[in-house]
């Protein structure tokens, strides 16, 4: 197969998927754009609001900051600091939506 066929197949796979099962990862990567959105640079990594506390190198840091911008317009609860376990049908499909469009940019960086 070549890596766009496999990349269609994890698509689809993935869609499949969005309203099963997710892992504490789920609530880790929606507290760390609180985290980012919320708390000026110098306390994210010093946040105790949560154990999921943010501890990723800065330029992820930065990623779910950008990330958290669309967050907040697509659901403002997403980046509520204490909105612990916070998983309502928006904030799992703005996720998945956001790990499919990650997807396309390293199948974008592997092709060229």
């Amino acid at each position: 197969m070549r890596v766009r066929e496999l990349f269609v197949l994890a698509v689809g796979l993935k869609l499949l998927l969005v309203y099963s099962y997710f892992s504490t990862d789920f609530e880790v990567h929606r507290n760390w754009m609180a985290i980012t959105n919320t708390l000026p640079i110098r306390k994210w990594y010093f946040d105790t609001t949560s154990e999921w506390t943010l501890d990723y190198p800065p330029l992820f840091a930065y990623f779910e900051w950008i990330l958290s911008f669309f967050a907040k317009r697509f659901d403002s609860k997403i980046v509520e600091l204490n909105n612990l376990d916070y998983a309502a049908i928006s904030c799992i499909i703005f996720q998945r939506a956001t790990i499919i469009l990650t997807d396309l940019v390293f199948l974008y960086a592997i092709t060229r």
